[in-house]
């Protein structure tokens, strides 16, 4: 009987800020990954429990590869990514102390796959797409939602970052100087939804605090202190 160890569901990875306050708290997304992906498929007993054998074959493992087929999206555009790839990675440290090596395959076209560690995939998102002027003007068309994207965009970095460490702090800095960086981004983000430009400030400075991003730009370090005196101005 072939036995698959599969998700049953997505592990919840515990919110940035939390996942930073104290303690390894990346061993908490660790400890939700197995939980939520420790069942055995096959034969007549779907969905059996089987924590052991996942723990071992984590802990064992030298590499990971996530597929992904959906040409419509990237591994930055929805905290699923980060659950499973990341916090696999999370699970491994929590049972070995090391992680393995971690690979994003692009299968979206099926005649020419590509295979990318997960620290080249992040950097082709952010560089593709997150830093993307195209892109970000494309947000700002949609207004509430738009900025939304554009800080959620922000969190999904942050996780990978701290479950993984696969995300430079250049990275950061591009993402900062093409969005509170820059006064036509800022200004929409601000206006449109201040609750994401207030998170979005707070989230730099998280990643600064922990060591995750290294500017040592007093433009950036004044920008994520308070909210510019513009924030509120009429478009």
């Amino acid at each position: 009987m072939r036995m698959h160890i599969g998700e049953e569901q997505l592990p919840v990875v515990p919110a940035f800020p939390a996942v930073v306050a104290e303690h390894d708290q990346a061993g908490d997304a660790g400890e939700a990954w197995l939980a939520a992906s420790a069942f055995a498929y096959g034969g007549a007993k779907d969905g059996m429990a089987a924590r052991p054998a996942l723990e071992a074959r984590t802990a064992a493992t030298d590499a990971f590869i996530h597929t992904q087929d959906l040409p419509e999206t990237d591994l930055l555009s929805a905290p699923d990514y980060a659950a499973h790839e990341a916090g696999f990675a999370a699970a491994a440290r929590k049972l070995n102390g090391t992680a393995p090596t971690l690979y994003h395959a692009d299968t979206a076209t099926a005649d020419a796959p590509r295979i990318r560690t997960l620290a080249e995939e992040i950097a082709r998102a952010v560089r593709g797409r997150a830093a993307n002027p195209r892109w970000l003007e494309g947000q700002m068309r949609h207004g509430f939602r738009g900025a939304a994207e554009i800080a959620s965009t922000l969190d999904q970095m942050a996780l990978f970052a701290h479950l993984a460490g696969a995300v430079e702090s250049h990275h950061f800095d591009l993402y900062y100087d093409t969005t509170l960086g820059d006064d036509t981004v800022r200004c929409f983000i601000e206006q449109a939804n201040p609750e994401a430009a207030a998170m979005m400030r707070q989230r730099f400075q998280q990643l600064r605090d922990a060591g995750y991003w290294t500017t040592r730009r007093n433009s950036a370090i004044e920008g994520i202190a308070t909210a510019p005196a513009d924030a509120g101005a009429a478009s």
